[in-house]
Parts: structure tokens; C-alpha cells; sequence
């Protein structure tokens, strides 16, 4: 690696001359600029920017834990949480950290951090109590649910969102509707399943048992969505809808529908939750909750600066507005 008195050198200047240079920071002749620049270009040299920031404590760089990296649910808020974050002059490092990988989070925390993204912290809780900061350093949160805390945080009420997206079907003229979504211990909050439930009880709508077809816990895929969806198929059980938590499984349930024989949403409705990329591609259209995952990310990034450089630029505590996308995949059946 090309050093710093490697180009001074080349250059015929001492290294603080090239240090003023990089840094633009004191005179320097335009004659020994001009030779430190070619130095710089010949030997392709670059900047020790880390050892640079350590001086003034600052390493402009973030860390992004997430809980899954295959669902692009967290890929499309993290091109957001990149797109503000190099915008503002930092680099980022994302890290795919779930309970089953907790020692990683020392890994991370020894790391040349100035601040760190937690998405969907209720798994991180799992880890360690963020609402203490337990980091020990600035912070900021999507939530994917209501939450009691003061650190900054952008949140989602998904009981909310899934409410719509049930009275959504019901309104249509559906009564046997699938919840199809993540289960919780008995002693957890379970969001999605709430909503759903009070939606269905709203419209005094009985829930037969195989109405909740849950799943474990960000095991949200195309193949689990298929295979929940196809044993209530192939066990002959009637519904006219499913309620799925987000658009991976719903994706998979209509895979599934379709295999059987059946059409969608002629003989059997589909509505999803987030408005992924796939819910504009998969036949036909997915109806959707659509979550402003980029428009997140941005703001998660501002929420951190905010603490970091001391600004005022956003509200601390956010909630992001979802809205129902109409497409293809609900019929009316009044």
C-alpha cells in the first residue's frame, strides 16, 4: 500500500505538505500542489480516511443490522438507509443478526461505528434492551409496531395495517378469510394476528381454527406462503380469501391457488402487506398495503445525524403513513 511520505517523495515536498493538500487545509504553492496531485495519481495512492476520522473522532461510517436479508421488504428500505447516508458523506456496513446469532453483535460493537440502524428491533430486543442503550452509542429504530420509547424511531402500526387490509376483503363481501402471518408466544404481542382478529370480530365473523395459518418467526418466504396455502387446498377447507402478513407470502399462497385448479381472484382473493417490487410483477396484480420502505430508510439515517452533528431536521419519533394499493388479486363477490 502507497504511503503518505511515498508521495511526498515522488513529489520532492515533505508529508505535511501532502497532508495540506489531501486536506485542502494551509497554503501550499500551486506549483507543489500540482506535483503532489501527479504523485497522488501515479501512485494511486488513497487516503487513510479511517485514521483520519479516529483524529477527529469521527469515523463516518454506520452500522445497519437487520433480521433477515432475503426478504426485500428490508433490501428496498436499506437501498434508502444507503442512498441518505452516502448523500451525507458516511459509509455504511449492514449486518443480518438474529437471536441465533447474537455473539455477532460484539463483532459489531468493537467496530469503528459513529452510530447504528436497528430494523425491526423487536427481534434485536431479543438480544439486548435497546431502550436502556445498551450500545452505548446514538441510535435510531423502525418498529413494526407501537412502542413505548424515546429513542428515535420511525414506526409502522401494523394491528393498524392489517385491520385495513382485512376490511378491505370484508367489504368485498368475504367472511372465510385465511390470516396468513407470523406466530408469537402466548405472552408476546402478535400485531398482525390482532388486527386481523378485530377486523374479522368488527363484522361479527366467526375464526374457524385453520383460518390462522401461522408461520415461524422471519420465515416469511415464497415457499412457506405456498406450502401453508396448499395443505388447506389439499385438505379441502373452504375459504374465500387469505390475509397475508406480507407480499412473499401472498406471492406464494396465489402459487399455490393457482397450481390447485382454482383462479385468482375469481375463486379465491389475495391481498398482501408492504408493496414490494414482485407485487406489481407476480399474475395477477397484487393488492396491497404499500409501506414507504425507501422514504424510511432516508429518514432512519436523518433521525441518527440528527444526534450525531446535533441538527434538528426531522421529528424524533415518526409514524409512516401505509396506503392500500388496488390491483388485480381481490375480486367484489356482493
Amino acid at each position: 500500500m502507497v504511503t503518505r511520505r511515498e508521495v511526498a517523495q515522488k513529489a520532492g515536498v515533505s508529508p505535511s505538505t501532502v497532508s495540506r493538500v489531501i486536506n485542502n487545509n494551509g497554503y501550499v504553492a500551486i506549483e507543489a500542489r500540482e506535483r503532489v496531485e501527479a504523485a497522488i495519481a501515479e501512485l494511486n495512492y488513497i487516503p487513510n480516511r479511517a485514521a483520519q476520522n479516529l483524529r477527529m473522532k469521527s469515523y463516518k461510517q454506520i452500522a445497519c443490522i437487520t433480521p433477515s436479508i432475503t426478504n426485500s421488504f428490508f433490501t428496498e428500505m436499506f437501498v434508502g438507509i444507503e442512498e441518505m447516508a452516502l448523500e451525507r458523506g458516511y459509509s455504511l456496513s449492514l449486518y443480518n443478526i438474529t437471536k441465533e446469532k447474537k455473539n455477532y453483535l460484539k463483532q459489531v460493537l468493537e467496530g469503528p461505528y459513529d452510530g447504528m440502524i436497528l430494523l425491526a428491533s423487536y427481534e434485536i430486543s431479543a438480544i439486548m434492551d435497546f431502550d436502556k442503550n445498551e450500545l452505548h452509542m446514538p441510535l435510531s429504530l423502525y418498529l413494526d409496531r407501537v412502542l413505548e420509547t424515546d429513542i428515535p424511531h420511525v414506526f409502522i402500526d401494523l394491528n393498524k395495517v392489517m385491520k385495513q387490509s382485512v376490511e378491505h376483503l370484508i367489504q368485498r363481501g368475504h367472511k372465510e378469510i385465511i390470516f396468513l402471518g407470523h406466530y408469537f408466544d402466548n405472552d408476546i404481542e402478535n400485531a398482525r394476528y390482532e388486527g386481523y382478529e378485530s377486523a374479522m370480530k368488527a363484522h361479527h365473523l366467526p375464526i374457524k381454527d385453520y383460518y390462522k395459518k401461522y408461520i415461524e418467526m422471519y420465515d416469511d418466504k415464497l415457499t412457506t406462503g405456498y406450502a401453508a396455502i396448499k395443505s388447506l387446498l389439499e385438505n379441502g377447507q373452504s375459504f374465500t380469501a387469505v390475509a397475508a402478513s406480507n407480499d412473499l407470502l401472498a406471492a406464494g399462497a396465489m402459487r399455490a391457488i393457482i397450481e390447485s385448479g382454482k383462479k385468482v381472484p375469481d375463486d379465491i382473493s389475495v391481498i398482501g402487506v408492504d408493496n414490494i417490487e414482485l407485487a406489481n410483477i407476480v399474475t395477477p396484480t397484487l393488492t396491497t398495503m404499500n409501506i414507504p420502505k425507501r422514504e424510511i430508510g432516508r429518514i432512519l439515517v436523518e433521525q441518527l445525524l440528527d444526534q450525531l452533528l446535533n441538527e434538528k431536521k426531522v421529528k424524533s419519533i415518526i409514524e409512516a403513513d401505509v396506503t392500500l394499493i388496488e390491483r388485480e388479486s381481490v375480486k367484489n363477490i356482493k
